[in-house]
């Protein structure tokens, strides 16, 4: 299964893993899934977390997945007609100073696609799209929520 990811990506799996991993178990509970799906402001439902518990690991969702099946799951939700270093490229090319490291600002990629592309979109479907992004209404997207607009799969 980890074959797939490169040594780098493993390492932020493996970081990832153990942050959400509280109880040291060496598996991640649905409780644990559905804390670091709220840290990303995803709001699964109970159904689909267990889903991706099964769909990682294969197994009973109640006996959570081990760090094989979060590879596995993390790797599906990334993947993308982009590389990794070409949606940090992009990424890059959205940030600005007056927005902490790692975040865009929502009117800056609003004005993007409006303005931009071959399929552009109209001001009020770019705010719908980019208010899933940011339900909080921060202004700012993180780079995970930037890849999931861009890489079109969907982040974790």
């Amino acid at each position: 299964m980890t074959n797939a990811v490169s040594e780098k990506e493993l390492e932020e799996f493996r970081e990832m893993f153990d942050l959400v991993d509280t109880t040291r178990s060496g598996r991640i509970s649905c409780t644990e899934l559905r804390r670091l799906m709220e840290t990303l402001r995803l709001r699964p439902t109970e159904e689909e977390l267990e889903h991706m518990l099964r769909s990682a690991d294969g197994n009973d969702p109640d006996n959570g997945i081990d760090f094989d099946g979060f590879v596995a799951m993390m790797s599906k939700r990334v993947q993308t007609d982009y590389t990794p270093e070409q949606l940090r490229t992009a990424f890059k090319l959205f940030e600005t100073d007056d927005m902490p490291t790692g975040f865009v600002s929502t009117e800056v990629l609003t004005h993007a696609l409006v303005s931009y592309g071959t399929e552009k979109l109209t001001h009020d479907d770019a705010i719908r799209l980019l208010s899933t992004l940011d339900p909080d209404r921060t202004g700012r997207i993180n780079y995970l929520e930037f890849v999931s607009l861009v890489g079109g799969g969907g982040v974790m």
